[in-house]
C-alpha cells in the first residue's frame, strides 16, 4: 500500500508554533510556544489522509527544511565592529538560532532527514534583516520545491504532504500536480486566519482540485501538542495538557475557566 511523504517548511512551521501565533493561540497559554510533537504530527497526517479516502498505511520519507545559522566565536563583539548592530540584535539572533536548532532536533529525533537542513554562516546583513523580520530563506523554499517534485515524479502513487503557508511554493505544486500525481496534500493554516497574508496564501491553495482536502493545523491542535494527557476545555475549547489525568467523570477546564476551588 502507498505511503505518505512529508515535506516541511521548517522556518514557517516554527513561526506558527511561536508565542502568539497560530498554534499557540489554540491553547490555554497563547503567550507560550506550542510544544509540537513531530511523532504525533506524522500520525495525525496519516490518519487525516486515510479518513479522506487515501489508500495509505505508513509514513515514508520525511524532510524538514530549515536554516540554522553558524555563529562565529566573536559574535558577541559584533556591535563594536558594526555600529548599527546592538547587543539586543545579537541576543535576539542567538535566541532564534537556538530555537531553530531545538525545533529541527525534535524532528530529526523521530526520523526526519537532515538533507534539507542548512547551516550557513551568519552575516551582518542577515542579523539586520532578522531584527526587522524581513529575512527570506530562498534556499529553504527551493529545497522543499525540489524534494516535492522529485517525490511526485518517482512515487506518483504515494501521497505527498506539503507543510507550508508560503505562497512562493505554489509553482512547485503546479509542477507536480496534476501532471505527475494528484496525490498532493497541503497542510497549512486555515483561511479564516486573522492575518491577511495567511488568508491569501490559504485561499491560493484552495484553487487546486486535490483528492484530499487541506489539513488545517488549527483543527488538529489537540492531536499535535506534546504531552501525555491532552484535553480541550469544556468551556472555551482551548487545548491544554496535564501531568496527571483528569477524572473521566469530571469536565476538563483550562486554567482560564477552572471552577473556583478546583
Amino acid at each position: 500500500m502507498s505511503a505518505i511523504n512529508i515535506f516541511i517548511d521548517g522556518t514557517w512551521l516554527l513561526v506558527q508554533c511561536a508565542a502568539g501565533q497560530t498554534l499557540a493561540n489554540t491553547t490555554e497559554k497563547p503567550n507560550t510556544r506550542f510544544p509540537l510533537d513531530f511523532q504525533k504530527l506524522n500520525a495525525a497526517l496519516l490518519e487525516f489522509v486515510q479518513n479522506n479516502g487515501g489508500a495509505c498505511d505508513h509514513v515514508g520519507s520525511c524532510y524538514i527544511a530549515c536554516s540554522i545559522f553558524e555563529l562565529p566565536p566573536d559574535f558577541d563583539d559584533w556591535p563594536s565592529h558594526y555600529l548599527d548592530l546592538t547587543t539586543e540584535n545579537i541576543e535576539k539572533t542567538k535566541r532564534s538560532v537556538y530555537a531553530r536548532g531545538a525545533f529541527v532536533k525534535d524532528a530529526l529525533t523521530v526520523g526526519y532527514s537532515s538533507d534539507a537542513v542548512f547551516r550557513p554562516p551568519i552575516k551582518d546583513y542577515i542579523v539586520r534583516k532578522l531584527a526587522t523580520r524581513t529575512y527570506q530563506e530562498k534556499q529553504v523554499d527551493t529545497t522543499v520545491v525540489a524534494l516535492l517534485v522529485r517525490s511526485a515524479i518517482t512515487q506518483p502513487h504515494d501521497f505527498h504532504i506539503l507543510v507550508t503557508g508560503d505562497s512562493d511554493i505554489l509553482p512547485a505544486v503546479k509542477t507536480a500536480y496534476p501532471e505527475y500525481t494528484k496525490n498532493v496534500v497541503i497542510a497549512t493554516t486555515h483561511p479564516d486566519e486573522l492575518k491577511a497574508s495567511h488568508r491569501q496564501t490559504s485561499f491560493s491553495y484552495l484553487d487546486f482540485d486535490f483528492r484530499v482536502p487541506p489539513f488545517y493545523f488549527q483543527d488538529h491542535a489537540d492531536k499535535l501538542i506534546g504531552g501525555k494527557f491532552v484535553y480541550k476545555c469544556g468551556e472555551c475549547g482551548k487545548v491544554f495538557t496535564r501531568l496527571n489525568e483528569i477524572s473521566k467523570k469530571a469536565r476538563p477546564y483550562c486554567i482560564n475557566h477552572r471552577p473556583p476551588g478546583s
